[in-house]
């Protein structure tokens, strides 16, 4: 299923000597903060129905993630300063801590900057000036978004890491460097250090590269995280933006990301020692205390909506469905690849369903576009009818048949959302048998924003 993002932060166990490929962390995972304490990596993502952009720091021996509010643009619904991209850097000589954001002159030029003030980590108050950092290596214009700043100390020299340019196809990271960390800044030579568009936009699966945060292995070795899509048919697919890793080499004491060479599927991220694997099918089998935590729920549940009960995702319904803006009684779980089988097996009952009782699976995006097969009540008729139900932006598709089955429902049968890079096809089986796929839709539907409204995965 293919699903809206909640805040996610991961913690990398695999040792950096194991095979890396790109994307390293794929499905809706874009801002991706990479922080190395010790010999872990840990990874903080944007959620987008929760935590944008978020940053992750260790401070004095505590770990720190700061992150924004969807609306930017409303004084009220933020903490000052105002801004978004939010990062904590403690300077390591001064042990003086600073908030850089990006930050908008006001909601009509939208004229953004990269703003900074000292602040104090007890009230979260700036305790010193507000002030304009540096605006990058692009004309000063609405265009120009710096945003996402991440700050480093290295060799005496104070690094400052953005992005520019917005999130598509014009997206880039450039670097500037300052004796101090509150500038002045100047910017570096090889800018911008990741940009796979300048390879141009059709020639590569890979664009939109940007949003980059550094990092040190223990063993001296530098990488970057960096967003990514991989496009399909020129569009942006239903992964979204992913997680993706670069090399970081320093030459002449300014990064060079990549060697200089665009982001590549085919390209494995150094030291070169192994093949890509082939992922393994997974399973869950509700057979531990707790849920495993690849599921996710749509925005907050008023109560808690499920339970496991030897070896069985129980759900508690409610009046919401997936078409409602509120917390339907569902579990979500990303997609990660372009061509992926999700399969359940409904458990048995023994009662009777009525037309607005579901129990199902979906290919969900959005209330406005989820792509859903289960059962249910049927429709202007007795008994039990399995149903498909594809909504496209306000118009729907449905259709039912009976499957004979009028107290409850006995064992065996298996739900199937099929992802293709081009459709999805819903269908289903009974027992061992072979899916019977009885509709579909193309898959742009699920990268689809309704008039007025935007998906910005």
């Amino acid at each position: 299923m293919n699903s809206f993002f909640i805040y996610s932060w991961v913690l990398l166990f695999q040792p950096v000597a194991q095979a890396i490929w790109n994307p390293i962390i794929s499905g809706l995972s874009p801002d991706p903060a990479i922080l190395t304490v010790g010999d872990d990596y840990y990874i903080a993502t944007s959620s987008f129905e929760g935590a944008w952009a978020p940053s992750l720091s260790f401070i004095d021996g505590k770990f720190w993630l700061s992150a924004m509010t969807r609306w930017t643009y409303d004084p009220v619904a933020c903490a000052e300063p105002w801004g978004i991209d939010p990062e904590l850097f403690q300077d390591p000589v001064t042990k003086k801590t600073y908030l850089n954001l990006m930050a908008p002159n006001n909601n009509k030029d939208r004229l953004w900057s990269i703003a900074q003030c000292q602040v104090s980590l007890t009230s979260g108050d700036c305790v010193g000036p507000y002030v304009s950092l540096w605006n990058g290596t692009l004309p000063h214009n609405s265009t120009a978004r710096p945003e996402w700043p991440k700050m480093y100390h290295k060799d005496g020299g104070y690094y400052f890491l953005i992005a520019e340019c917005g999130t598509d196809q014009l997206h880039r990271s450039t670097i500037a460097r300052s004796k101090t960390p509150s500038g002045p800044f100047v910017a570096g030579p090889h800018n911008p250090l990741l940009y796979n568009g300048q390879w141009g936009f059709d020639t590569l699966t890979v664009q939109s590269t940007g949003h980059a945060t550094l990092t040190k292995t223990n063993d001296g070795l530098w990488y970057a995280t960096v967003l990514a899509r991989r496009i399909l048919n020129g569009s942006s697919p239903l992964e979204g933006r992913e997680t993706f890793m670069v090399n970081v080499d320093w030459k002449d004491e300014w990064p060079v990301f990549n060697q200089g060479d665009p982001v590549l599927l085919s390209k494995q991220i150094k030291p070169d020692v192994g093949p890509r694997q082939v992922p393994r099918q997974w399973v869950d089998d509700f057979s531990h205390a707790k849920l495993d935590s690849s599921w996710y729920q749509l925005w907050v549940p008023y109560i808690k909506n499920y339970k496991l009960q030897k070896g069985k995702l129980v759900l508690k319904p409610n009046v919401f469905d997936l078409s409602d803006r509120d917390t339907p009684a569902a579990l979500l779980r990303k997609q990660k690849s372009l061509n992926m089988t999700f399969s359940a097996e409904l458990s048995s009952f023994k009662r009777n369903l009525g037309p607005r009782n579901k129990i199902g699976i979906s290919s969900y995006l959005s209330e406005f576009q989820h792509q859903d097969i289960g059962i249910r009540g049927c429709v202007n008729a007795t008994g039990i009818c399995l149903y498909t139900e594809l909504n496209k932006n306000g118009t729907q598709e449905y259709w039912q048949t009976p499957i004979n089955q009028t107290n409850g429902l006995d064992g065996g049968l298996r739900l199937h959302s099929k992802a293709e890079p081009l459709e999805y096809r819903l269908g289903y089986s009974f027992g061992k048998e072979a899916p019977v796929y009885v509709t579909s839709i193309t898959s742009s539907w699920q990268a689809f924003a309704p008039l007025n409204w935007f998906i910005f995965f």
